[in-house]
This record gives C-alpha cells, structure tokens and sequence, in this order.
C-alpha cells in the first residue's frame, strides 16, 4: 500500500495513478490522526511532510514497515536515523521543487532592506512623506551564501542578475554556477568579513547547529544584513539578537527560529531592522503539484529497480 498522511487533492491522485498505474490511499495525519496510525504498519510507501514527523509521530508508532519515505519537506533532521537506518528504509525528499520560491523570497527581502520598503510601509500607514529617504542598491554588493546546494544556488543565478558579487561558504568547496568563489568553512570568518548581505542555506546536523554565533556575528561587517533560509537552530538566536541590538550587524531577515511560532516576547519581532516571515519561504500554490510530479516519476524508477532522486544519506542526516 502507498499511504499518504498528508493531503493531496483528487486531481493529482488522478495525475499519479494516470502515470503510474497506482493508487494511493489518502489518511489526513491533521484530521484523522488515530486511523492514519492504524495504516501506517501496513503502508510500504509512506508520504508525509514535516510536520507529523517534527511532532513526534514515530514517537507513536511501535513498528512500521515502509520501504520508502517520500518526504514532503527539504529538512529532515527530526527523522529518527537510527531508527530508519535499522529497518533499511530509503528516504528522499524534495530537494529542488521549494529552489524557486525560497530564492525570490530571498531576493525580495534584500531588495526591502536596500530600498526601505518596510520604511516606507510605515511612512504609508502614517501618511507621512518622507524624502529623501536612505535607500542603496544590490549593484556591486556581496553576497555571501552559507551552504551552496541546489536552493543556494538557485539564489546565486537570481543575485548575479543584479550585478551582485555571490561568494559561498560550504562544507565541500567547488565551482559552482554564478558564485565568484566558494570557499571552505574554515574561512567561515573572513568571507563574512567582505559580507554586505549573509544568507544561511545549510541543512541542520550536529556540525552546523548555532553555526552562526557570536564570533560569526562579530566577524559581519556593521552594515551587514544576516538572513536565515534554512532552519533556526542553525543560529545561535540569543547571539543575533544581541548581535542588533548592539548594532553589530544593520538587520536581519528571518524565515526559521528556535521556537516556531515565534512567541510573542521575543524582541525580534519588534526591532525595526529586522524583516520577519512566518516560516513560509517554501509555500507556493505549486510546490505539491510539483512535488506529486517528482514522487510520480520516483515511482516509476523504483518499482523498476532503479535509483530514485533526492535520496537523504541517513548517516549525514541530509
């Protein structure tokens, strides 16, 4: 049985089985969670997005038996790898169908802070004609992008389109489309010294959990923006917010935090430097239909034996 927990409207049902032949049973986790944990031991592909599994799902679940994971979501560091690794399950994900989305999200929020458009909006609300108004341009402006896979990468082509200088940062340094250069991690330092905007694109390990800390912070130029795409442990939060209010960096754009949602103590929410989006760079009316495409063509390679895309190294944990 394909299951999938998540879901997914008829006409894409009907855009699978035309492709493949196959049927999938449909158990909403959200709306019918006890029947949906019925299924589960029964299923031999299971499709899920994040959030059962960030909330404990295989906490509930004694046993399961699925041969594959079909992962709704890019991040998969609450998957239990141990766990996965001992039933011999393949997990893929996502990868590539969220790289558009992510990357004018990301384009949008430096072009805000180069233009003042958040500014401005206040001006609007006030009615208030400000002028001149501080406002720069991403002409000449370095880029630094903190993981260069294929979402990085994606921002690389739209930066470069503005005349920007795009440099990477990466656990494995190579030459990559539209980056000048990519450096190692351990030039973290000195690359987002040359940093006018700092974009963190790195999926969440052991070895990159609160990657950007204090010293990162201390090593960002004053008028540095920082902006988190990727997952909010990767940032030491305590770390960024003294890191603005102490005008260590000129603002933030923020997409992921430790705690989502992000409470409403936290002073994030009201420095005027900092743009918030309630973990949403991902969403798009297209990413499931794009994502029942790709499950859809994964389906057809893996009843015929062979290697389905985006498989997630359980060992890595990415």
């Amino acid at each position: 049985m394909i299951l999938s927990i998540a879901s997914i409207p008829d006409e894409l049902l009907h855009m699978i089985n035309q492709k493949t032949n196959e049927e999938i049973t449909v158990c909403d986790y959200n709306t019918n969670k006890a029947e949906a944990l019925k299924l589960i031991p029964q299923a031999e592909i299971l499709i899920t997005w994040g959030a059962p599994v960030n909330n404990g799902l295989f906490n509930e679940i004694d046993d399961f038996n699925f041969k594959w994971l079909f992962s709704l979501s890019v991040g998969v560091d609450k998957m239990p790898f141990d766990r996965l690794i001992s039933k011999g399950t393949t997990v893929s994900n996502i990868k590539g169908v969220l790289n558009s989305n992510i990357a004018e999200q990301a384009l949008g929020v430096m072009i805000s802070f180069s233009r003042n458009l958040k500014k401005s909006l206040i001006n609007q609300k006030n009615k208030y004609w400000q002028k001149p108004l501080e406002v720069n341009e991403l002409t000449g402006k370095t880029l630094c992008i903190v993981g260069t896979g294929s979402i990085g990468s994606d921002i690389a082509k739209r930066a470069k389109a503005f005349d920007m200088n795009i440099v990477g940062v990466d656990l494995f340094p190579r030459e990559v489309p539209n980056f000048d250069k990519v450096y190692p991690m351990d030039s973290l330092h000195q690359v987002l010294g040359t940093a006018d905007y700092c974009i963190t694109m790195t999926p969440l390990t052991k070895e990159t959990y609160h990657l950007i800390g204090e010293k990162e912070f201390d090593a960002m130029k004053d008028s540095c923006i920082f902006m988190n795409y990727s997952r909010g442990d990767v940032v030491d939060e305590n770390a960024l917010i003294s890191a603005l209010k102490e005008n260590k960096i000129a603002g933030a754009g923020l997409d992921v935090f430790h705690t989502e949602p992000l409470n409403e103590e936290n002073p994030l929410w009201d420095m005027d430097n900092v743009i918030i989006t309630p973990h949403c760079a991902g969403d798009s009316p297209m990413v499931l239909q794009r994502a029942m495409k790709l499950f859809a063509d994964s389906l057809t390679l893996y009843r015929n034996g062979k290697q389905i895309p985006n498989i997630v190294d359980l060992h890595r944990g990415y």
